[in-house]
C-alpha cells in the first residue's frame, strides 16, 4: 500500500497529511477489519479432533518492479514466517500457492500460549524486535524468530506483530485497532520521522510487555544476541510520536 503512493509520499513533508491519505486506502480499511474481526497474525485451526493446533500465515510477494523474483519470494518467506512466530506457532513448512503468494504451516504446541498482535492494555511497553538489513535481501537470522517463540513460551511477550512493507505506522494502528488502544513512541535519531514511520521498516516485529515481564524479556533477548529496540508504550486511545499528535486510534477506524 506505502509502494502506491510513495510518489505522493515524497511530495509532502506533512506526516498527518500521510497518515490520512494512507488510512483512506481501501487496502488499509480491509486489513484493519480482518485484525478486529481476528488479532492474530496467523490464522489457526485445531485438527486431528482437536489434538493438534496449527498456525497457517499468509503472504504475498511484492511487485516485481523494485525486486528480481528471487528476492520478491524471499520477502514474502521472512513476511510469513514472522506471522507464524508471532502467534507462536513453530515452522513446519512452506508452499508456493503461486507465484507470487506464500503459505507457511506452523505447530503451536500449547494453544493458551497463542498470541495475539492487538495491544492489550493501557501502560504496555512497545518493543521493537530483529533486524533485517538492507544488504540482506530480506533473509533473517533464525535465532530471531526462535528467540520470538521461545519468550511466547516462556510468557514474557504480551502480543506480537509483524511489521508488513505498509510500515511501522500502519502496522501500529493495526494492533492497537481491536482493543481501541494507542501509542506514544519516540522517533529513532538515525531517520527523519517520515522515513522512520512510512519508510520500509529495518525491524521484524512489534512486541508488548506488561511490567512483570519487561526485564525479563529484555534479558532474555539480550542473552540471545537478538536486537531490541525500545519504542514506547500503549495509550488509552491517543497516537503520538515525540510531541506529534496523530489524534485517536477511533479516528482511523472505519464506522
Amino acid at each position: 500500500m506505502v509502494e502506491l503512493y510513495e510518489s505522493k509520499i515524497n511530495q509532502t513533508e506533512d506526516l498527518l497529511d500521510i497518515a490520512d491519505f494512507l488510512t483512506e486506502d481501501a487496502q488499509y480499511k480491509k486489513s484493519i477489519l480482518k485484525y478486529i474481526n481476528n488479532p492474530f497474525d496467523a490464522d489457526v485451526e485445531r485438527i486431528g479432533k482437536g489434538i493438534f493446533t496449527l498456525g497457517i500465515s499468509k503472504a504475498e510477494s511484492p511487485s516485481l518492479d523494485k525486486f528480481d523474483p528471487a528476492t520478491a519470494v524471499t520477502k514474502a518467506t521472512t513476511e510469513a514466517l514472522t506471522k507464524l512466530a508471532c502467534t507462536g506457532a513453530r515452522f513446519l513448512t512452506t508452499k508456493n500457492v503461486d507465484d507470487r503468494r506464500i503459505n507457511a504451516l506452523g505447530l503451536i504446541k500449547d494453544k493458551k500460549k497463542i498470541t495475539s498482535m492487538a495491544f492489550d492494555a493501557k501502560g504496555d511497553t512497545i518493543y521493537l524486535v530483529g533486524q533485517i538489513d538492507d544488504d540482506s535481501d530480506f533473509q533473517i537470522n533464525n535465532r530471531t524468530l526462535d528467540a520470538i517463540l521461545k519468550a511466547i513460551e516462556m510468557d514474557l511477550i504480551t502480543s506480537a506483530h509483524h511489521i508488513s512493507s505498509n510500515g511501522l505506522f500502519i502496522s501500529l494502528l493495526e494492533c492497537c485497532a481491536p482493543n481501541e488502544l494507542g501509542f506514544d513512541i519516540t522517533g529513532d535519531a538515525e531517520f527523519e520521522d517520515k522515513e522512520f514511520l512510512f519508510g520500509r521498516s529495518r525491524h521484524l516485529a512489534i512486541i508488548t510487555v506488561n511490567d512483570s515481564q519487561e526485564n525479563d524479556l529484555v534479558d532474555f533477548l539480550f542473552n540471545e544476541e537478538v536486537p531490541v529496540t525500545l519504542l514506547g508504550h500503549v495509550t488509552k486511545g491517543e497516537l503520538r510520536l515525540d510531541d506529534l499528535s496523530f489524534g485517536y486510534i477511533n479516528d482511523y477506524i472505519q464506522e
